[in-house]
């Protein structure tokens, strides 16, 4: 989520944009074209064959690293803005509590235990107090509480490069960052675009209010590029299968520049899963047809065409499309989370679907 009401300041002092860690004093453009040397050659990877067909079953489960607190309903999705006194269920509801949900993807592949994220929620204690976020626990932590340590993190797929997406990535050392070119190309074009009003980031003074450069602050950024820099990052350039049954599909401008999708096929009874990040911020707006969490470079054709390949993936059960910011989440009103329970500070957690000899993780 780029920005909400909440998700601004707008007396925040403002602080150098960074790609890349503070005490590296390269020019962005020339930081830059290191990055797009390294988009053009791993970029091939995603037109690589298919990885080997076989029977490959995966265990799931959803966390919740925070929760935005008291979001007008409109600002998140413009057809649901509050109207006083309307009986409408669309028009009813003046504010709701949006969970950052992260996706836990588990499973033996080939004798080597794979564990994928999808999205990594974020950890900057004044970014999450400037949007007034609660039920925060360390996300490291609460993979503890689902038998999984951090360094035995494989894969994270960023949705996009926003701050509650893409915020705790050096907590997984071990783990190698998928994240699309044109994502990377996007924050490039943002951030170096001359006018101050579209650059601003959510630390400009001022603030921002869905501006390009909306939601990549510098502490974000050093947490992309210091996986890309390092070189423990694969650049996608369009689909990429990660895994046997575990896929990368591109959503440009569905919410970002370069979000993507990511398809897995768990081998088990609930079928294909589609974690969506932003470009599905709402369940109930992929089941509705309605447009969510809008930002300055989203197309809505392009966020309704990827409402359509979730119903496509999944042979047209929706109720697997994840998203992240869904406020039934953890509730019987998204029943593909409801089996769940309450975690670390608030924070809750569902159980999806376990592979065989996985054992239950709810308390």
């Amino acid at each position: 989520m780029g920005t909400t009401a909440k998700g601004h300041k707008r007396d925040a002092e403002r602080k150098p944009v960074s790609f890349i860690t503070r005490d590296m004093e390269e020019p962005r453009m020339r930081m830059w074209r290191v990055v797009k040397g390294a988009a053009l050659s791993v970029a091939a990877l995603g037109c690589m064959a298919p990885l080997a067909s076989q029977a490959q079953q995966y265990s799931v489960w959803l966390v919740e690293n925070s929760r935005f607190m008291n979001v007008p309903y409109g600002a998140f999705m413009p057809d649901r803005a509050f109207v006083p006194g309307s009986t409408s269920k669309f028009n009813n509801i003046n504010t709701v509590d949006l969970p950052v949900n992260v996706g836990v993807i588990k499973g033996m592949v080939n004798g080597k235990l794979e564990v994928v994220l999808a999205d990594c929620g974020w950890k900057q204690q004044d970014y999450l107090k400037m949007t007034g976020s609660a039920h925060w626990a360390p996300l490291p932590d609460q993979l503890k509480l689902l038998g999984i340590s951090a360094d035995q993190v494989t894969k994270i797929v960023a949705g996009h490069g926003h701050w509650d997406h893409a915020g705790s990535l050096s907590d997984f050392p071990n783990a190698k960052l998928y994240i699309q070119k044109k994502e990377l190309e996007g924050i490039e074009w943002a951030l170096n675009y001359p006018h101050p009003r579209i650059s601003a980031t959510n630390v400009s003074p001022g603030g921002c209010a869905r501006t390009p450069g909306c939601g990549y602050p510098p502490k974000t950024l050093d947490e992309i590029y210091g996986k890309v820099l390092s070189g423990n990052a694969v650049i996608v350039d369009g689909e990429m299968e990660i895994l046997p049954g575990i896929k990368i599909h591109p959503a440009h401008n569905a919410h970002t520049a370069g979000s993507q999708l990511l398809e897995v096929r768990t081998g088990g009874s609930v079928g294909t899963l589609v974690f969506g990040s932003d470009v599905y911020s709402s369940w109930q707006g992929i089941r509705d047809w309605m447009m969510a969490n809008p930002q300055s470079s989203a197309d809505t054709a392009q966020q309704f065409l990827a409402y359509e390949k979730c119903y496509k993936l999944t042979n047209n059960n929706m109720g697997n499309c994840i998203a992240a910011h869904e406020p039934a989440s953890y509730t019987k009103d998204y029943p593909i989370t409801s089996n769940s329970w309450v975690g670390i500070n608030g924070s809750r957690m569902a159980e999806i679907t376990l592979a065989p000899g996985e054992s239950s993780k709810k308390k």
